[in-house]
């Protein structure tokens, strides 16, 4: 079981046992590559907390969307073998959600954000290929619709007061 926390922390649990296998406190693995506004949002408020955490269709990698900017993939090996994968800095504002996808057997990750953005990225090295824009409000939720006809990203926006 894979969870996230408020406070940006991400545990990995083995549900049988009751095991916690790994606790991973948050930490921007490069923050000279990170854009100035997030590095200047994290110099005046550092709390983070996790917005979404997900696995990707063969469990090989997870993904974690952060309050703040920031969004992190993990490599899985089993047991308690978590490697730091792809750090993305994804949106100016929260990354809400994340989904995996494997269009034409490249797995991409999708994420949507508090810029009024869904945004595609190539899963493992983090390289953006795409960018929905023209929202109205921040997206708070992706997922992808697949069957034989059509293609697609559906997304969710809420206006929060």
């Amino acid at each position: 079981m894979l969870v996230g926390t408020n406070v940006g922390d991400i545990g990995l649990w083995e549900v049988g046992s009751r095991e916690k296998l790994v606790l991973k406190n948050f930490k921007v693995w490069n923050l000279s590559a990170c854009s100035m506004p997030f590095q200047a949002a994290l110099v005046k408020d550092p709390a983070i907390s996790v917005n979404r955490v997900i696995w990707s269709p063969d469990g090989s990698l997870f993904g974690v969307a952060y309050s703040r900017h920031i969004v992190q993939i993990y490599s899985y090996h089993g047991g308690d073998d978590v490697r730091q994968n792809v750090e993305i800095d994804a949106h100016v504002g929260g990354a809400n959600d994340l989904a995996f996808s494997n269009p034409n057997k490249q797995l991409c990750v999708i994420t949507c954000g508090d810029d009024k953005t869904i945004k595609v990225w190539d899963a493992t090295t983090g390289v953006k290929k795409y960018t929905f824009e023209g929202h109205e409000a921040p997206v708070y939720s992706a997922f992808l619709m697949w069957d034989n006809q059509r293609r697609g990203i559906t997304h969710c926006r809420m206006e929060r007061e």
